[in-house]
């Protein structure tokens, strides 16, 4: 199947113009949806003054919404459901068959449901895969005929005709509520960012209860939890990111390694989950302003072909991005010294340092540091092989990286990645 990042226009000249220092400095666009944050976001009583909820129900002039979702986050639709039913006389369809991954025919459902509805008003009620499933939905509901796999990033989404959109996300990693990406995966295995030439997807509003988030089960606190590490990184270290985006990402990291080992431990601990939410989210506005890194290019590589959590496996990349982005920068180093692991006297020893921190808290959270421990088979990785080099570097993550990495390079990191070996940077493949 033929794919928008397979245009070569795209692929030769879209990451040098994206990262170009003199075009970034012209305009710095910044987009962020109304974010609200706390316990009290869904009161079916109206308070003193105006609140999300009548802020929100503004929009919805048909007094139709829909709630896009997915089995488990639809516990929560009568929560969500109640105040604008009660207060502003709103009606609800739910939807609830949102599925890991974003899958292209799950959205095409979604999408001919709500078009049945016709509401004005569309609510992305779950984690990145449901919100993701809403925003190509929506697209879809707006713009019948578009095709999505093929969607130019240089061609107006034009939204906002018929409905306008509301994230609640109900686990703390993707940062989707704020970004203007719905990645959608197909058939054939590939994972797919769609996106505008303006971040229309970032949705209008966004509500982060940290109730939703109560209960995960550990292993799914800890694979999110590094979804948004690996955000934070990722938006600290991309060329594109400027001050702004570089202080949000910083405090983002801080947060998260205070944060999420609580949360980690103890599902039920409140002020934890409200901290790691709130982190998810703001590791999403770097994300979503200056672009991610090889990371999340190598990431869904393998997570879309060998079905990883997206989360577990960008986070296992991050060592080798930094590794790769070393030759030519020394942004790392702000993050060695925030998390005080700089040594004064080698640059290199400050990298190993910082690499070996994120593993070790990796490993704190029992996430997998290489390929093997993450269940993929040596004899897939190599019969697949060839099929992962042709498609990291069509990966639009690929266009904000430092340079272009070679075929050489890429596989060099697919294998020593396989047994969570660090690159040999003194090898003939990265002088």
């Amino acid at each position: 199947m033929s794919y928008w990042t397979h245009e070569y226009l795209l692929r030769t000249w879209g990451g040098p113009m994206i990262q170009a220092e003199f075009l970034r400095d012209v305009m710095k666009p910044f987009f962020v949806p109304r974010v609200f944050s706390g316990f009290n976001l869904f009161l079916d009583k109206p308070q003193l003054l105006p609140d999300a909820v009548d802020l929100i129900a503004r929009e919805c002039k048909s007094k139709r919404a829909f709630i896009v979702t997915d089995e488990y986050a639809v516990r929560f639709a009568p929560k969500v459901m109640s105040p604008y039913e009660k207060r502003h006389g709103i009606s609800f369809d739910t939807w609830a068959k949102a599925r890991p991954d974003a899958p292209i025919d799950t959205v095409k459902d979604c999408a001919e449901q709500i078009k049945r509805f016709k509401p004005d008003l569309i609510f992305a009620l779950g984690g990145g895969s449901a919100m993701d499933t809403a925003k190509a939905a929506w697209l879809l509901y707006e713009h019948p005929d578009v095709k999505l796999e093929i969607l130019s990033p240089l061609v107006p989404l034009n939204l906002r005709h018929k409905a306008k959109l509301v994230a609640i996300p109900t686990t703390s990693g993707t940062g989707s509520e704020v970004s203007g990406v719905a990645v959608i995966s197909f058939p054939d295995g590939v994972k797919l960012p769609v996106a505008g030439a303006l971040p229309e997807f970032v949705p209008d509003f966004a509500l982060l209860d940290p109730n939703l988030t109560v209960g995960m089960p550990p292993e799914l606190t800890a694979g999110t939890g590094a979804d948004a590490l690996a955000h934070a990184i990722d938006g600290f270290m991309a060329p594109k990111s400027d001050e702004i985006n570089q202080a949000i990402a910083q405090k983002t990291i801080q947060m998260i390694f205070e944060w999420l080992p609580r949360a980690y431990a103890d599902g039920g601990d409140i002020m934890p989950r409200m901290k790691m939410q709130q982190a998810a989210m703001m590791a999403g506005i770097p994300l979503a302003n200056a672009g991610s890194g090889i990371s999340h290019a190598l990431g869904h590589t393998i997570g879309g072909l060998f079905h990883i959590h997206h989360g577990v496996m960008v986070l296992l990349f991050i060592p080798y991005e930094l590794q790769a982005y070393s030759k030519v920068t020394d942004r790392f180093l702000g993050l060695c010294d925030m998390l005080g692991v700089r040594d004064v006297d080698s640059d290199p020893n400050s990298l190993s340092n910082l690499i070996a921190k994120i593993r070790d808290f990796m490993a704190s959270l029992n996430l997998p540091v290489s390929l093997m421990d993450a269940g993929v088979a040596f004899e897939a990785l190599e019969k697949h092989m060839d099929m992962i080099l042709e498609q990291t570097p069509t990966d639009p993550a690929f266009y904000f990286g430092w340079y272009d990495l070679t075929r050489e390079q890429l596989k060099d990191i697919f294998l020593c990645a396989y047994e969570g070996k660090l690159l040999d940077m003194q090898s003939e493949t990265w002088r």
